[in-house]
């Protein structure tokens, strides 16, 4: 009964804040972007899914239900305390590293194009002169299709990602631009309709996926970066990977190095108010 009594008094009372200040966390996730993370019938799938689970079972505290959030959101949802943690597909960026601190990369990709098969004569950037290139609100993609729009590039921007694709099917546009990881998971969603990344055609400087916090937790945003370091060089990493987005090791043999961080890349980003040198 002392031993008992012992072992209870050790142990955290009973509603005591377990990671981030919260007594169950409650994670922020797209459910718009297949491979990515998709839900539809209540089931969620997707690389930032898995790697939710996967941080649901490293840490072994109390998780809520994931909560949906769009690209704008990602960063309002950590200030305004919806969410206590972003998972989807949020890239790490100087003056987002400012707003809240991040863990990672834990996922390296470029942005590129998706076309109908219409456009599949398309193979160089000169190609897309005079179309129409969709993307949507709250991404870093606009910026970077911004510097297209002086060789004639019409760009398009539309709420989410279901009108850009739904417009690339309709023939509205030439192409949808955004990350490639994102555009193969749309691809294989849409293979009926002869959707194709265009493997070869990037623009702008990597995006690299991390997962968002709110400031003030650097002890847990720090524990969380020390098991993302073991986690991306592991089996489970690729796997996760493979069973999201099938189409990208078939479109690029040597995706790992491609899209896999690095452990100096994961300690510059992580848990910062800046990159470090």
């Amino acid at each position: 009964m002392a031993v008992t009594a012992a072992l209870t008094a050790c142990g955290p009372p009973s509603g005591e804040p377990h990671f981030l200040g919260a007594e169950r966390v409650t994670v922020a996730t797209h459910n718009d972007l297949p491979g990515i993370s998709y839900s539809e019938n209540y089931d969620r799938s997707g690389m930032d899914y898995l790697l939710f689970e996967r941080v649901k079972e490293e840490l072994g505290v109390p998780f809520s239900q994931p909560v949906d959030v769009s690209s704008g959101d990602r960063i309002a949802q950590l200030e305004d305390g919806t969410a206590d943690m972003v998972i989807a597909s949020f890239s790490i960026t100087p003056e987002r590293m400012r707003k809240v601190d991040f863990v990672g990369p834990y996922f390296k990709t470029r942005q590129g194009f998706l076309v109908g098969s219409n456009g599949w004569d398309i193979t160089a950037l000169e190609d897309l002169r005079g179309k129409r290139v969709c993307t949507w609100d709250g991404t870093t993609s606009q910026e970077a299709l911004t510097n297209l729009k002086g060789m004639g590039v019409v760009v398009q921007v539309l709420d989410d990602a279901s009108d850009c694709i739904e417009a690339l099917v309709d023939g509205q546009v030439a192409a949808v631009s955004t990350d490639q990881a994102i555009l193969y998971g749309f691809a294989q969603q849409h293979a009926a309709d002869n959707l194709r990344v265009l493997p070869g055609l990037t623009i702008g400087a990597p995006q690299l996926y991390g997962i968002g916090l709110p400031k003030g937790h650097r002890a847990d945003c720090r524990r969380l970066a020390t098991w993302l370091k073991r986690f991306v060089g592991t089996s489970e990493w690729i796997g996760d990977i493979v069973t999201s987005l099938p189409g990208l090791p078939i479109a690029d043999p040597g995706w790992i190095s491609t899209h896999k961080p690095s452990g100096p890349s994961i300690d510059a980003r992580s848990c910062r108010d800046k990159p470090s040198p």
